[in-house]
């Protein structure tokens, strides 16, 4: 059998050989019979509902698995699900006549085209989450659960068409070598999950016409290539090289296991605690096992959602204390509630908001809805006992915020006196800074607290005036960092005035192209998910 070549680019550099897979679950046929308008209005409400659900499954998947950034694919796509425009042309066609199935896929056509027509890679890159909804929605409304791939026993090479954001992180990392696709770009949300997921990838090869089911294919990413049915004297040279190239990666990953232990010094001997970013009690293990030092921002919210009612402070406490007992006396910085903006909870009744971002949102609702804020409060304090805990207030833009909360904070220890009940007196209480604001009054704000975290995904989007859950215009967060650096910088240089020290918990945190410049300001902290642990402890060991 004659070789065959396939060039595109390469993504997550790595050397694999193996069988060929096609993933022959393509687009879904929008086969349905119009029920009349309002049976179909009603099943298109239900299969939106089921589809938020899927979705923010997703989500969590790729948080605790993944990152933040990966994670955040899957808010647009919950937006995308709830966009007003994109549905209101849906129920349009449905008023027309159209079956719900029918509707979604002609509209969800129209956008894709649309977006590919404008000559613009990354937003003809965003058809692919329009046709990913749309296959979502068409599947629930035609009574499908999920897209039944079948088995191998073996592992093996994907081959696709293309791959949505929701296919890549469903694939079994434990059966998939690697995957190849005709289109796709770099820039693609499905090339950044297969980044993060360390899949080695080919996109953009243009066609996959002629590989078949059982082709034996070499996949080399690093050069952007994949020969099936290769000669056996190509077979010999390639698994020579992927011999190399794994005991290079193996060695590297040896290296950062070696240091994994061992305190983050720089060359110049500046120490770095490696934190972790978790969302649950469940990654607390994984972040152990990984190196964390501790948990640099725990996400309480996670607590508050998926459930019909507030969680009681026994159920916080109890959640809180299970944490800092694994912890084992390391550092659990606990962020009080972050609700509102993307984070939107039914049971909390928030208004509606023309721009939620800029809206009632964190520590805002939290000093509105004392009673709710105090409970969470109240259960820190408890779990302070069985561990090293600590607070940190999110959105803060002002003094008279801090002072609000910090009475909060006394009362809360006063009622727990009169109860017998015990906790840490000296608790650290620090703050986020995600806004400018906060970065601007950092001397002022620093007198206050014991520490800072820098946000800096809400601190660029508010830093350069750029919606980071934009599909439009999310790239620009990537491509103006100097001015959110020089906040930073202007953070650090007050918080150690006053005797203080600062994280950073955001996507920079993860990049290991500012590490040296974060090192170089002084940051004390890095709080990464849990898969960027061990990469950003090593970058911080061959920082200058």
């Amino acid at each position: 059998m004659a070789e065959k070549v396939y060039k595109g680019t390469g993504i997550s550099n790595g050397k694999v050989s193996g069988k060929i897979r096609i993933f022959k679950s393509g687009g879904q046929a929008a086969r349905g019979i119009y029920r009349g308008k309002a049976q179909e209005l009603r099943r298109l409400d239900n299969a939106r509902a089921l589809a938020l659900e899927q979705i923010r499954a997703l989500e969590k998947k790729a948080l605790a698995t993944l990152g933040e950034k990966e994670a955040q694919i899957f808010e647009i796509h919950a937006m995308l699900v709830e966009d007003e425009d994109f549905m209101g042309s849906v129920i349009e066609e449905i008023n027309g006549g159209k079956c719900a199935e029918e509707a979604v896929e002609i509209t969800a056509r129209g956008y894709g085209e649309m977006l590919g027509s404008l000559g613009d890679e990354y937003l003809a890159e965003r058809k692919t989450d329009i046709m990913d909804i749309s296959n979502q929605l068409i599947r629930i409304l035609q009574g499908g659960v999920s897209q039944n791939e079948g088995e191998m026993d073996e592992k093996y090479i994907l081959v696709a068409l293309d791959l949505t954001p929701s296919q890549t992180v469903q694939l079994d990392a434990d059966k998939i070598l690697g995957f190849v696709t005709a289109e796709g770009t770099p820039s693609s949300h499905t090339a950044i999950l297969a980044r993060a997921m360390g899949i080695p990838a080919l996109v953009g090869v243009g066609t996959v016409d002629g590989l078949n089911d059982g082709d034996f294919a070499l996949l080399n990413a690093e050069k952007g290539v994949l020969v099936a049915c290769p000669s056996e004297k190509e077979i010999k040279e390639f698994e020579k090289e992927k011999s190399a190239f794994n005991k290079i990666a193996k060695e590297h990953e040896m290296y950062l296991r070696s240091v994994m232990n061992k305190p983050a010094v720089t060359r110049g001997g500046h120490r770095v605690m490696i934190y972790a970013n978790i969302g649950s009690e469940g990654e607390v293990s994984p972040a152990l096992s990984n190196g964390a030092e501790g948990i640099g921002l725990l996400r309480s919210e996670f607590l508050y959602l998926s459930r019909d009612t507030y969680p009681t402070e026994e159920e916080l406490f109890s959640s809180y204390k299970e944490i800092a007992v694994k912890m084992q006396g390391k550092r659990v910085i606990i962020r009080t509630l972050d609700v509102g903006a993307d984070k939107q909870i039914p049971y909390f009744n928030l208004p509606r908001e023309e721009n939620p971002a800029l809206g009632y949102r964190a520590i805002r609702v939290c000093l509105d809805r004392e009673d709710v804020f105090k409970a969470q409060l109240r259960a820190i304090l408890r779990a302070s006992v069985f561990g090293h805990v600590a607070i940190m207030l999110p959105m803060v833009i002002s003094l008279d915020e801090i002072e609000k909360s910090k009475e909060l904070l006394e009362e809360c220890k006063r009622e727990l006196l009169t109860q017998g009940q015990s906790f840490d007196s000296k608790i650290e209480v620090g703050i986020m800074i995600e806004t400018p604001a906060a970065a601007l009054m950092s001397h002022s704000l620093a007198k206050e607290v014991d520490f800072f975290s820098v946000g800096t995904n809400d601190l660029t989007q508010y830093t350069i005036a750029v919606d980071r859950q934009n599909p439009n215009v999310a790239h620009l967060c990537e491509k103006n960092t100097e001015p959110v650096m020089r906040l930073i910088k202007m953070s650090s240089e007050a918080i150690h005035q006053e005797g203080g020290w600062i994280g950073v918990c955001g996507e920079m945190a993860a990049d290991l192209s500012l590490t040296q410049q974060l090192v170089n300001m002084g940051v004390d902290e890095l709080s990464v998910s849990v898969p960027y642990l061990l990469g950003v402890r090593g970058k911080v060991s061959e920082c200058r």
